[in-house]
């Protein structure tokens, strides 16, 4: 049968019609895509803000505080704003941006606090060296958050301004939004640089950045080899576009590879030179609406860990970045077995730490980090405790409730000293906390309060 050439013209006009119409949801998605990481990005901007802001009024609260009580509290909040603040820069989405600087700064100043907290909390003295080191942080503190303000309302106008004709580009072009973010965290970057470091000992001192060397280093891998690893780490056989892998030199060398999907979303995998194990791991495409509950993640975080081969980790923690999230976190910490009294006691390594994040759209692993497991995770050669169970009980106060079964805990007290110590889990009125004794002396080492509500659990 022979068409005729209007038969042909009208099945030619379909094709076209056909076309225009799938070229036209593809439009919609890539914009609708675009529209949600602009919101994701400005929101994770803000949100930095606000933490920086609440950490520079912390630390002039401490300063000003005349008891003991009053300055703890208040270190203690800065330290917990700190920890906020680096996941907001974390969640930034800024791939091609080095923001290590600032969340290393950001840290420091939590860090420096939280390490004077405990010092009073020992009943020991602040020096007045250490409140003007203080001072000198709450400055640079005031200084970051006019910066972030001002970067964060140059972002903004900028958005509303030039962000709907930036969305027609189904390239995903860098933004008008994403080139004022940039310009300005280009200029916090000068700006974190050229402030000294706190001298003291805590995890994120620059003694203990300087040098962090696997526990178990193995053979050094090539960088192909990093790339079909890291590639193949968080979703095992996933396309992609494009892939980059960069070497990068840091306290722990790795080679830092990325895949790029179509929609423009990457996953970023460091892979350690040495071993080639996955360091860290990031999957930065913008989630749905939350559709399933933790218990239902948590089983998704654990068959991961399983299936990655890290096994004997045991739950130690969650918490959702805001009430309505589309992620949450776990914390898992390694364990050992060590005999005790006949039998043997389960002890629980809190300085080897993985933590892992899911999606609740989907149940996919967005997030992963086991840089305190690798740089952690060694035989320690633990022995059994001097004192008992009951021994360490009596330490307690007597108006302290026990709500859980004692265990032991290997704990950190500082980058260079760790102790083995009993910890109990007790309520005090409608507080809880966790009070930790030394399992070779009987000395009370530590203590901090529980706060759960719907996004998790936090210890302070």
């Amino acid at each position: 049968m022979k068409w005729s050439s209007r038969t042909w013209a009208i099945f030619g006009a379909a094709i076209v019609a056909v076309a225009l119409v799938f070229g036209l949801a593809q439009y919609r998605q890539a914009r609708a895509l675009r529209l949600r990481m602009e919101a994701s990005r400005q929101r994770a901007v803000f949100n930095l803000i606000s933490h920086i802001e609440n950490m520079e009024g912390s630390l002039a609260k401490a300063r000003a505080a005349s008891t003991v009580g009053q300055q703890t509290t208040f270190l203690t909040t800065c330290w917990s704003h700190s920890q906020a603040a680096q996941e907001n820069i974390a969640n930034l989405g800024l791939s091609d941006m080095d923001l290590s600087k600032m969340q290393r700064f950001v840290a420091q100043v939590g860090d420096y606090s939280l390490v004077l907290s405990q010092k009073l909390a020992r009943g020991d003295a602040v020096t007045q060296a250490e409140w003007q080191e203080l001072g000198r942080l709450e400055n640079s503190v005031k200084d970051l958050a006019r910066a972030l303000s001002e970067t964060g309302m140059s972002a903004a106008v900028t958005g509303a301004r030039f962000g709907l004709a930036a969305l027609g580009n189904l390239g995903f072009l860098a933004s008008p939004t994403d080139e004022a973010l940039h310009r300005g965290f280009s200029e916090i970057d000068s700006l974190v640089q050229s402030v000294p470091s706190p001298t003291y000992d805590g995890p994120f001192s620059d003694r203990s950045l300087a040098t962090k060397p696997l526990a178990n280093p193995g053979p050094e891998v090539s960088l192909e080899d990093a790339r079909k690893r890291g590639l193949g780490f968080l979703h095992p056989g996933e396309p992609y576009s494009s892939t980059r892998v960069e070497t990068i030199d840091g306290a722990i060398p790795c080679y830092m590879v990325t895949g790029k999907r179509a929609d423009g979303s990457e996953v970023t995998t460091a892979v350690t030179r040495q071993g080639g194990a996955p360091l860290w791991s990031v999957d930065q495409k913008v989630r749905g609406a939350p559709r399933m509950d933790v218990a239902t993640a948590r089983k998704a975080a654990e068959d991961f860990l399983t299936s990655r081969g890290l096994t004997s980790l045991k739950e130690t923690g969650w918490r959702k970045p805001g009430r309505n999230a589309d992620r949450v976190i776990f914390t898992f910490a390694a364990t050992a077995v060590l005999p005790d009294g006949g039998g043997t006691e389960q002890v629980i390594l809190y300085p080897d730490m993985v933590k892992i994040e899911v999606a609740l759209d989907t149940g996919e692993i967005i997030g992963f980090d086991q840089t305190a497991y690798l740089t952690n995770h060694r035989e320690r050669g633990l022995k059994a405790p001097l004192v008992s169970r009951d021994e360490a009980g009596k330490v307690l106060k007597s108006d302290l409730k026990i709500s859980d079964l004692p265990r032991l805990a290997v704990i950190p007290l500082l980058p260079t000293r760790e102790v083995l110590a009993w910890e109990f889990r007790v309520q005090h009125g409608n507080d809880f906390y966790l009070v930790y004794v030394n399992a070779m002396t009987g000395q009370e080492e530590m203590v901090l309060q529980m706060v759960t509500d719907d996004t998790g659990t936090m210890t302070m």
